[in-house]
């Protein structure tokens, strides 16, 4: 039993930086297209300070709810609750299914801004932006990181009591 939850718990935090990490990869492909392919905007929709500003704005306020946002995503209670198709109710890895289930939600909701953030730096090919948006995302993985070992043992208990 111990076994899986560290595998699952290995393939989560993989899988977590993964994903929040590629708006960094793609600022670094901005600025890589800019600075040697010579790419320019293909429409201004924003004034660059306006973008940035508001771009700005909404990463704070990602990064002010992103705990409170997990913490209820991310509740024992609500996991269990929480409906997953493909999985039985008998099944033994249940647990483990649900909470990754629930950490592709978060993470759905999460990078929401960032991915925003990046169509909007290609679109201007505002290279800042797009590093900036990469250095967000990524204290946005380090900041809203839920415990997972710890969260399926927890949703492995509540399915018990409610079983």
């Amino acid at each position: 039993m111990n076994t899986d939850i560290t595998a699952a718990h290995k393939r989560m935090t993989l899988l977590w930086f993964m994903v929040l990490s590629s708006p960094m990869l793609i600022g670094i492909a901005l600025v890589t297209m800019v600075i040697v392919g010579g790419y320019t905007a293909p429409a201004i929709f924003f004034p660059e300070d306006q973008l940035r500003m508001v771009a700005l704005g909404a990463m704070a306020l990602m990064l002010l709810f992103a705990r409170p946002l997990r913490n209820w995503l991310l509740a024992p209670a609500a996991i269990a609750a929480r409906p997953v198709q493909g999985l039985s109710a008998n099944e033994n890895d249940n647990a483990i299914g649900k909470v990754q289930a629930s950490m592709f939600l978060l993470l759905g909701i999460l990078d929401a801004v960032s991915m925003i953030v990046v169509a909007l730096s290609l679109m201007q090919a505002d290279m800042q932006l797009a590093v900036l948006n990469g250095v967000y995302t990524l204290v946005l993985a380090i900041i809203a990181k839920p415990d997972f070992a710890e969260l399926i043992k927890a949703v492995r208990q509540q399915l018990s009591r409610s079983a």
